[in-house]
């Protein structure tokens, strides 16, 4: 048991983060929604806190840009492969830029442990100008 608490500090079997987003592609101001999906390792571990970063990459200018911070500070503990699921919302402000071949948008998503390697995910998503709703078919 000792040894796999080591190994979970050193990132070896640590818990993981997720974020799963509904869809992909968003419109200028719309709502982001999904949640952060975190599994247990190969021990239980201390979660100190979870961040989510909205970034834009401008490749023209080699340059990257949070746009907003989402922070959730816990005390809260995983479990040996325990699976926990958490609600996220963001909301787009309505002047971002809208992507194209060379702006993009990812969310960068840490959680931190009280002990141990920080566990990372990355979700891109496009933000177009607006929506177009599809229209079935049928009706």
């Amino acid at each position: 048991m000792l040894l796999r608490k080591y190994l979970s500090q050193l990132g070896i079997g640590k818990a993981i983060i997720d974020l799963k987003l509904s869809k992909v592609i968003y419109g200028l101001g719309e709502r982001v929604t999904g949640e952060f999906y975190i599994i247990g390792g190969i021990c239980e571990q201390k979660i100190k806190r979870l961040e989510c970063d909205l970034v834009q990459i401008d490749k023209m200018k080699n340059a990257q840009q949070v746009i907003d911070t989402t922070t959730i500070l816990t005390t809260k503990f995983i479990e040996e492969e325990q699976e926990i699921r958490i609600p996220f919302s963001f909301q787009l402000p309505v002047t971002t830029a809208v992507s194209s071949e060379h702006i993009s948008y990812r969310f960068n998503t840490r959680l931190f442990f009280d002990v141990g390697v920080i566990s990372e995910d990355q979700d891109i998503i496009q933000v177009v100008e607006q929506i177009i709703e599809e229209i079935d078919a049928g009706q």
